[in-house]
């Protein structure tokens, strides 16, 4: 179904350009049946050489951008892409049937069909640029921007670190590109943050955990399970690193508790979703993260608390919307109580509800289950 969706919102704006062109040409056929021979002549001509200007420049356009990238394969995904063939062979179709309509003298609703396909042309342009920008942005930005990031992180300066472009554009891709371009961003964010926490980078890390929690969250709106998965995945890693080696931020949280939080929202959404693999990737994540976080820091208990209450809060939403897999969020939950105790694991799931009122009755049966093991 995301497929379906992303291919409609791909080439909408091409069906659109049809429907205009269809409605101007059924407009002129009604409304003007026949046209004066010398008017047409200057019509035709017009169409065309316009036309043959506007392909010249489109054409030197799509080159300009290919080398810029300075890749081999640039030809290969903006030029010779089907949207770019396509245009070229209408612009083709549009500049030569004025001049066959002035040889051979078809007058009658050839001009009315000439000036149809001129205005596809025109605007098609908008669909042919948002193409190449699309392209421009995943197939390239996307990789060098990583580069830049990682090259970056090692140097060791952190005024050069600038993850807010391609966080931009990992938000904008849930909402349209397709779900694998999505997953290469998340993947790519995820090992920057993972990278970050290693550098001691707090701030950095903390920045990229919290655009990486929102982008896994939508994910899981648009039924994006893969990339819902690497992004619970990906705030897992970061986390225990994060959790391990106490990193602090000076911005508005730590990025340990920010990726609990994150883990805690997306797995909450999947089990409402149904997204089996991502709601037992954040519970996992959640209990990892606990088990790094030092409990003898303020910052580590602080950890262990909202990872435990996030593990009880999964529970809940478990066993409303996933009841087959409540078994599962019960044994991380019982790794946790070795590690802290059953007075504080049960301690801390007391403000689990005031999030989630409309659970109660799920929190009440997860509870009982758990106290029967």
């Amino acid at each position: 179904m995301s497929e379906i969706r992303y291919k409609w919102k791909k080439y909408d704006w091409w069906i659109y350009c049809v429907i205009i062109a269809i409605a101007v040409f059924v407009i002129l056929y009604y409304a003007y049946p026949n046209t004066d021979q010398d008017n047409a002549r200057y019509i035709l001509s017009a169409i065309s050489q316009g036309l043959a200007a506007i392909l010249a420049l489109v054409f030197t356009i799509t080159l300009v951008v290919s080398q810029m990238t300075r890749r081999y394969t640039a030809m290969d995904k903006i030029i010779f892409r089907h949207e770019t063939i396509l245009l070229m062979i209408v612009f083709g179709f549009g500049v030569v049937t004025p001049l066959l309509v002035l040889k051979r003298g078809f007058w009658g609703q050839s001009v009315n069909l000439s000036i149809a396909v001129a205005v596809f042309c025109v605007f098609s342009l908008l669909p042919f640029l948002k193409g190449v920008n699309r392209v421009l942005k995943y197939e390239f930005g996307v990789n060098a921007l990583y580069r830049e990031i990682m090259v970056a992180i090692e140097s060791g300066i952190e005024e050069n670190i600038d993850t807010g472009e391609l966080t931009e554009i990992g938000e904008r891709a849930v909402m349209e590109a397709p779900e694998n371009t999505v997953v290469t961003i998340i993947r790519f964010l995820s090992q920057i943050g993972k990278k970050c926490a290693e550098k001691g980078l707090g701030d950095e890390t903390y920045w990229v955990v919290y655009k990486l929690s929102d982008i896994g969250v939508k994910s899981v709106g648009k039924g994006f399970e893969e990339a819902s998965l690497f992004a619970a995945t990906g705030l897992k890693k970061i986390g225990v690193v994060a959790a391990k080696i106490g990193l602090t931020s000076g911005l508005l949280d730590d990025p340990a508790l920010d990726a609990i939080d994150g883990l805690e929202n997306i797995g909450a959404k999947a089990a409402e979703k149904g997204l089996i693999g991502t709601t037992i990737r954040s519970v996992d994540g959640l209990k990892d993260i606990g088990m790094a976080a030092d409990e003898g820091t303020n910052e580590g208990t602080r950890a262990k608390y909202i990872a435990v209450n996030g593990l009880w809060c999964l529970g809940a939403f478990v066993m409303k919307y996933l009841p087959e897999q409540f078994n599962h969020v019960i044994k991380k939950l019982k790794e946790m109580e070795k590690e802290i105790g059953k007075e504080a694991l049960m301690s801390w799931r007391k403000n689990c509800i005031s999030d989630y009122p409309n659970l109660k009755s799920s929190f009440e049966e997860f509870k009982r289950r758990y106290n029967e093991r």
